[in-house]
């Protein structure tokens, strides 16, 4: 448990903002594994603890009691994984740094060229876009140069899972025949 400095609170300091804390605190690391258990994806993990927060702080008048805290806090945590996967359905993810990868027609040797690398980046980007979004986390750094030790630590996985979903990209790949 996390050790708070000792200092006095703000003059507008209440004792709901105490609680928050507290639950903050305790509850946390928590949240953050229900999160991850229900499939959100590491890099939405913390936007989606702080809207379960807002949410607390928000219904802080309906909690009873702070030993009550977790069972109340797993169903606001659910209901955000929830709504979380179900705005996924009707959301794209648009892959931004695609847009700079375009030759300029100042640069393009011939009017052929560029419409072969307009070509190559529509493919590759329907490609991703067919990816399921784990193995894309892992791909799209490796396209961009990153090592495996370091996609693997930006998303808290083992390197032979990264090994393993470049591996399933490259294997989809030959089979659409793109390779």
């Amino acid at each position: 448990m996390t050790t708070l400095l000792d200092h006095s609170p703000p003059a507008n300091f209440s004792a709901s903002h105490a609680l928050l804390g507290r639950l903050y605190l305790e509850h946390r690391d928590f949240l953050r594994r229900l999160l991850l258990g229900q499939a959100v994806p590491p890099r939405d993990v913390e936007d989606l603890l702080q809207d379960i927060f807002i949410t607390v702080w928000r219904r802080l008048s309906c909690l009873v009691t702070p030993e009550q805290a977790r069972p109340w806090l797993w169903v606001i945590g659910l209901n955000h994984a929830r709504n979380y996967r179900n705005r996924l359905r009707y959301e794209r993810e648009v892959l931004v740094g695609f847009s700079e990868d375009f030759p300029d027609q100042e640069d393009a040797t011939s009017s052929e060229t560029l419409l072969h690398a307009i070509y190559g980046m529509f493919r590759l980007k329907r490609f991703l876009g067919k990816l399921s979004p784990r193995i894309r986390d892992a791909v799209i750094p490796y396209l961009e140069g990153w090592s495996i030790a370091e996609i693997a630590a930006s998303l808290g996985i083992k390197a032979k899972a990264v090994y393993s979903r470049v591996r399933l990209a490259r294997k989809r790949l030959e089979m659409l025949g793109l390779a």
